[in-house]
């Protein structure tokens, strides 16, 4: 499928959205930082190396057609992009994308690095003539043909972070979205005490909405279910057409019947943001199930995200035809659930070109404050210590580079959507203290918060103001 959830800094993949678009790319006419002319780099920029593999040589294919003289022809691009992204972008679409960026040749990759452990999938940082820098997600099929590819903003992997707290207020105050920052110390008796100096953005206790960060409450109500008898970690979950959601992840390509653990389910929910493998999870304990839990997270309010969207409930809300985000704004609780149990079944009919339109404004996405996440994260690094699948499966996508010596444990999930970009993040330093940074930002300009690198540079530039470099080695 042709699909992303990934925003590239040096080696770490953040993913984390719930809404994705199939083949995104901006004009080479804006800089990814906004600007209206790219920046001219400064001096010229080295290139890295393609990872090795199949991955590796797609990447290096794309590159060379990015640099050619001509795009290429159709036939061509039927060998080498695989039937499922081909359904979705015939040859006749992608042309005139390609063309776009060839317009900014020579382009060379600064970063990249391959993002799952299978060797199929890979994520680029690409900088052209220009200076304009794009990320560029790729990934393989079994028959080395392209199922994934995806451009999007992308900033200079090696730009510095804030160099105090002061710097990181301003650019955060610089991005025209409500935000949300808060940094904070987990105290002994569990309790998120706000580090004093960091600039606290907007009042912690602001609701904003959390795109795919709503998944650490899935996590939550799986792990109570496993501790209560009720399911296992090696309970086996089956993929079917009523559970089938749209990218992010990758069991939405999986043929009907493809079974997955509940431990695979619950790895693929937070490392890549599987939205399947989320709503396969909340199928197998229960929306009522989730509700609650986030109580038991520490949510302050769970009645902003009762009913309980699942990430099918949503697109089909938000970007079915016609589109019930009207509706569901207005309705009240009761009328909600009525509306959920309405939707139909079967193959998700959701066009996953539309999926660009802010929703969070009516209600269609999952709501929390920073402190509330900040709970959240503190439950389930405590429920990591009696149960290692928790505490692994937070950790394996840890979304940003931070030095790991000063930071040996890093827990993240992303969340994004039209107008939403959040991460949340626990850390245990080197001496055993623990901290937790949340950024949410919500827009009603998608365009405002098409440029992840906010995200990760809020975040790299916080824990190195707390401790370490980040980036470093």
């Amino acid at each position: 499928m042709p699909s992303l959830s990934a925003a590239r800094r040096r080696r770490s993949p953040l993913v984390g959205g719930l809404l994705v678009v199939g083949l995104a790319l901006t004009g080479c006419s804006s800089s990814g930082n906004g600007s209206e002319v790219p920046p001219t780099p400064s001096a010229a920029p080295t290139a890295v190396a393609l990872p090795d593999g199949t991955v590796g040589k797609a990447a290096g294919w794309v590159l060379e057609v990015l640099n050619a003289d001509a795009s290429p022809d159709a036939a061509t691009l039927e060998r080498r992009f695989a039937r499922s992204f081909l359904d979705q972008v015939p040859a006749a679409q992608l042309v005139p994308v390609l063309d776009q960026l060839r317009a900014d040749r020579e382009w060379v990759p600064v970063s990249a690095d391959v993002v799952d452990a299978d060797e199929k999938q890979a994520a680029l940082t690409i900088v052209g003539a220009s200076g304009q820098y794009f990320t560029m997600q790729i990934g393989v099929d079994a028959d080395s043909r392209i199922e994934t590819l995806f451009f999007g903003p992308g900033d200079d992997p090696h730009r510095e972070p804030a160099a105090s707290w002061d710097e990181l207020g301003e650019r955060l105050d610089a991005v025209d979205a409500q935000s949300s920052l808060l940094v904070a110390q987990v105290l002994d008796n569990g309790t998120c005490q706000a580090v004093e100096e960091a600039p606290g953005g907007t009042d912690p206790d602001e609701v904003l909405p959390l795109g795919s960060i709503f998944k650490l409450y899935v996590l939550g109500a799986v792990s109570q279910a496993v501790e209560a008898g009720t399911l296992t970690w090696d309970d086996e979950l089956t993929v079917t057409d009523d559970v089938r959601s749209l990218p992010s992840g990758q069991l939405q390509d999986a043929p009907t019947g493809t079974v997955v653990t509940v431990r695979e389910a619950a790895g693929l929910m937070i490392s890549i943001s599987d939205n399947t493998a989320t709503d396969l999870l909340v199928q197998a304990v229960g929306r009522d199930v989730v509700e609650r839990a986030q109580a038991e997270l520490g949510h302050a309010d769970p009645s902003l995200n009762t009913p309980f969207l699942t990430t099918r409930d949503a697109f089909t809300i938000a970007w079915g035809s016609p589109s019930q985000a009207t509706g569901w704004a207005a309705a009240g609780t009761a009328e909600r659930r009525a509306l959920l149990d309405a939707l139909p079944g079967g193959p998700l009919d959701v066009d996953p070109a539309g999926v660009t339109t802010p929703v969070w404004q009516d209600d269609v996405d999952w709501f929390a404050t920073s402190s509330d996440l900040c709970a959240a994260h503190v439950w389930l690094h405590d429920r990591g210590e009696q149960d290692p699948v928790v505490r692994e499966v937070l950790s394996v996508n840890p979304g940003i580079e931070v030095d790991a010596t000063a930071w040996p444990y890093v827990a993240f999930k992303g969340g994004s959507a039209p107008g939403v970009l959040a991460g949340s993040w626990l850390a245990e330093d080197a001496e055993g203290d623990t901290y937790v940074v949340t950024v949410q930002l919500a827009a009603t300009d998608p365009a405002v918060l098409a440029d992840p690198m906010v995200l990760v540079d809020t975040a790299e530039s916080a824990f190195a103001l707390l401790g370490g470099p980040a980036g470093s080695e």
